[in-house]
């Protein structure tokens, strides 16, 4: 049974919450420009709680992602946190600098409610996966990953993308135990142009 689809935003409200989070991006090199901004959350926005991730491309390649599984403030209020976090606080790349603003790309994903699943092996999983091509967190203990369901555009095969988000977690690829913890996802996400 696939994952309960993710919130139905219209398309003014997509617009608003990629707004939020360019003007964030844009404040963090010019603190005066959110004082000259009307404030842009209205509505929905102001309460909606969603686990999130705003992924940052700079000429198609990624230049940063950070996100919250579960929403521990309103969307209208996590966007531009996580805009920022992406853009500075990803350790994988070197923050942001104000002349990649130009051609930076904005995507933003707001997840659905998580299902929690149980398999006794990982080849049940995969086939599981196989099918529904989900978003997909492992924990175990103090460990926990997530992939996003658009990494399967990177990583098309379930035994594939299940060992790197092990890899990721800090498991070895072979790894399998009865007490890891599966929960599956879906997303709406959405990006700029």
């Amino acid at each position: 049974m696939p994952a309960l689809p993710a919130v139905k935003l219209s398309q003014s409200e997509k617009l608003q919450l990629l707004a939020l989070a360019r003007d964030a991006l844009v404040a963090a090199f010019n603190p005066n420009y959110l004082a000259a901004k009307i404030p842009l959350i209205t509505g929905r926005l102001e309460q909606l709680k969603l686990g999130c991730f705003v992924t940052l491309t700079l000429d198609g390649a990624l230049k940063g992602c950070m996100g919250h599984i579960e929403a521990d403030r309103p969307i209208g209020e996590l966007v531009p946190a996580l805009a920022h976090s992406s853009a500075f606080n990803d350790l994988r790349f070197q923050p942001l600098v104000e002349s990649q603003l130009s051609s930076l790309r904005i995507e933003i994903s707001l997840l659905s409610e998580m299902q929690k699943l149980e398999f006794s092996a990982q080849s049940q999983l995969q086939t599981y996966l196989e099918a529904t091509k989900l978003g997909l967190v492992l924990s175990e203990g103090n460990k926990r990953a997530v992939f996003l369901p658009q990494v399967w555009q990177q990583l098309p095969e379930p035994k594939e993308f299940i060992e790197a988000l092990k890899v990721k977690g800090g498991w070895d690829r072979d790894y399998w135990s009865s007490n890891m913890e599966v929960e599956v996802f879906s997303v709406t996400h959405f990006c700029e142009g």
